[in-house]
């Protein structure tokens, strides 16, 4: 039989279609190892007279994801019994479950958990699939909600004494060396950290071809689990996902280079771009942008803002963008004739209309190259 345990809620763009992606699904796994730990303490807690718990404490109980529901997305996750009746130990799963939603509520609201230091290390695989801007919402026994974010899985990380933890990041660099002796690898980061990953036989040729590029720039990007120390600095890969090739004018990687800008980067002068507009601007060019244009340079202007540039043929094409509206002077000059060909743009219209009228410039000058 079946009985309904867990409604969590979760919170942020990836939800929004009341969909889970599958990389979420590895952290209600997690929890379900953390439940069954925390559950074994409270049993033994009841019972001090016990050394153990008793042989098959947990055995017969699972749990098991039976819907999503609307709300963002709520995971309805049922406890599963092997028999037609509750096994008399879920009570102590139940226990356990308000423990550890106790134990988010106390971070979240800046205090010492209850739960022992060993118990709270699980935190850090359970949340570890939560990007920054995403939640995971509990109902608390109280009526209230506990939400479980990146930063407050770090707190309890912390609470938990832990030298290090795990983190599933995508992080971009160079690769400066293969140890193909050692199956292994090194990243180099743009501020030159260097971070040892392993070496799968699925990844080689990328890899290789990567460190050939090195003294070119050629740069990839790696999503994996990396460890970071207490000091929040990164130590090595713990395991890679996915090695995937940049391409040199990659619109994100530039626009994160321009992040690092500071105010008078021009011999004094020239305002940084901010950095929340460059993040909407990189998100817009990835969802809107057609695919099948080639990419821009991109520069940063003195006014803080952006300008993109693209040679086609005889047509020189320059989009300045204005942050943090997006609002984009477009101009087409053809270096034969002198002809131009001027508009105004609004990247930040919610309908797309600005990004189709560019796209649409674009490929009226593409298609004249035959």
């Amino acid at each position: 039989m079946n009985q309904e345990f867990l409604r969590p809620r979760l919170v942020g763009r990836r939800f929004d279609a009341h969909t889970l992606p599958l990389d979420i699904l590895k952290d209600f796994s997690a929890l379900e190892e953390m439940l069954i730990e925390v559950a074994k303490r409270q049993y033994l807690t009841v019972h001090p007279d016990r050394q153990r718990t008793p042989k098959g404490f947990t055995k017969g109980l699972e749990l098991h994801l039976t819907a999503v529901e609307e709300g963002s997305a709520i995971p309805v996750i049922a406890m599963a019994f092997a028999t037609l009746f509750p096994s008399a130990d879920a009570d102590y799963f139940d226990q356990a479950k308000d423990q550890i939603v106790e134990a988010i509520a106390a971070a979240e609201h800046g205090q010492q958990p209850a739960l022992p230091p060993e118990l709270l290390r699980y935190f850090d695989r359970f949340g570890r699939g939560l990007h920054e801007g995403e939640a995971m919402e509990f109902a608390r026994s109280n009526g209230q909600t506990a939400s479980l974010t990146p930063a407050i899985r770090e707190h309890l990380l912390r609470a938990s004494q832990a030298e290090s933890w795990t983190e599933e990041v995508t992080l971009k660099g160079r690769i400066p060396e293969v140890d193909q002796a050692d199956h292994g690898f090194e990243l180099e980061l743009r501020n030159g950290t260097k971070l040892k990953a392993p070496l799968l036989e699925a990844h080689r040729k990328t890899v290789l071809e990567a460190a050939v590029g090195y003294r070119t720039g050629v740069t990839v990007a790696i999503k994996g689990v990396i460890q970071r120390d207490r000091a929040d600095r990164p130590k090595c890969f713990e395991s890679v996902e996915h090695v995937t090739p940049l391409d040199p004018l990659d619109i994100e990687t530039r626009l994160e280079e321009l992040a690092q800008l500071q105010d008078g980067w021009l011999d004094g002068k020239g305002r940084a771009p901010d950095r929340a507009s460059l993040i909407r601007l990189a998100l817009a060019f990835d969802e809107r942008f057609s695919t099948d244009l080639p990419l821009p340079h991109l520069y940063p202007t003195p006014e803080g803002g952006v300008q993109a540039e693209w040679t086609l043929g005889s047509w020189e094409i320059s989009l300045e963008i204005t942050l943090p509206n997006l609002a984009a002077d477009y101009q087409a000059v053809h270096t034969a004739t002198g002809e131009t060909r001027e508009q105004a743009l609004l990247l930040a219209a919610e309908d797309g209309s600005g990004w189709t009228a560019l796209n649409e410039a674009l490929a009226q000058l593409q298609e004249a190259l035959g």
